[in-house]
């Protein structure tokens, strides 16, 4: 019998327009959209149809993301085994896990994007992709660049040959810098505002784990293989536990991947804007079926 996994992507998959068909075609996904938006204390979809400078801040690019995936997901006809989502995506497959309500999901990545914002002031901590290099040349990479003061971590494992590093400002333009002298095939600084998923996040932890007590959890209903430990969940306290810790750990994306295929996974259906888990997913197996829903065009042919 086939296994059947929803990918839910994270930062970096925004676009200007996004879940505006949604919204102007289908009566129930403009419904949805203004639900969630009526939660926020922002209007989410003016910035996803019309700002795009806005929609690439942390802030307001984490609850668009999870509006966009969820706004997809309440239109779908799917049955599915277990879900996983990449860094905020874990969200919107905690709503498809029965965890947390899609109007609780997108305050939750609101906060959680506020505060990733302004953890640290602009221009000391960022992120770069490493190219052509696994994980442990990564880490001793990092380690050898790596003070007391000034550190740099994979904090991204995200398919063969491409993961992202995470930490102080200084130490990212070193590694950008010498990165080919180190071994890596290219070095990539990203357009991110901060050291997302590196220790230094840990310093957002209690508030943020202050702020998540105010929501009700469940149990998941399906599994959610979570980020921090590339293995499935379905206790709630569990589940929150790992959600704080993920905001100061490494997304093992590659690795939750490859074990859903040892599970028996052989269909990834990709839920929410752009294509990029899709991308990632064929360079980890190109064997899996890989399907990805984000329009209404998508959404209607797969529910035929």
């Amino acid at each position: 019998m086939t296994k059947r996994a929803l990918l839910f992507p994270g930062q970096g998959a925004q676009k200007l327009g996004m879940a505006q068909d949604i919204y102007n075609e289908l009566k129930t996904g403009h419904d949805f959209l203004e639900q969630l938006n009526s939660k926020l204390e922002f209007d989410v979809t003016d910035l996803m149809f019309n700002n795009e400078e806005k929609l690439g801040l942390t802030q307001y690019t984490q609850p668009a993301i999870v509006s966009h995936s969820t706004a997809v997901l309440n239109e779908l006809s799917i049955e599915f085994d277990y879900t996983v989502g990449h860094s905020l995506g874990e969200y919107a497959a905690l709503v498809a896990s029965g965890v947390m309500s899609a109007e609780d999901a997108v305050q939750i990545v609101a906060k959680r994007g506020a505060l990733m914002a302004t953890a640290f002031p602009k221009g000391t901590g960022s992120m770069a992709a490493v190219l052509g290099l696994n994980e442990p040349e990564v880490k001793a990479i990092c380690d050898k660049l790596s003070t007391a003061d000034l550190k740099i971590e994979p904090a991204n494992l995200n398919c063969p040959g491409q993961i992202v590093v995470s930490g102080h400002q200084s130490k990212i333009d070193e590694l950008v810098r010498d990165g080919k002298s180190l071994g890596a095939k290219r070095v990539l600084p990203l357009n991110v505002s901060g050291p997302f998923h590196s220790s230094m996040m840990e310093v957002i932890s209690d508030e943020f784990s202050a702020f998540l007590d105010q929501f009700e959890f469940n149990d998941a209903v399906v599994p959610v293989v979570q980020n921090t430990t590339a293995r499935p969940a379905t206790d709630k306290e569990q589940i929150k536990q790992e959600l704080i810790k993920q905001l100061y750990s490494p997304v093992r994306f590659e690795e939750s991947i490859m074990f859903l295929i040892e599970q028996g996974v052989t269909e990834f259906v990709e839920i929410g804007p752009n294509k990029v888990l899709s991308g990632l997913v064929k360079k980890i197996n190109r064997d899996v079926t890989i399907t990805a829903i984000g329009t209404v065009e998508e959404i209607k042919g797969w529910n035929e």
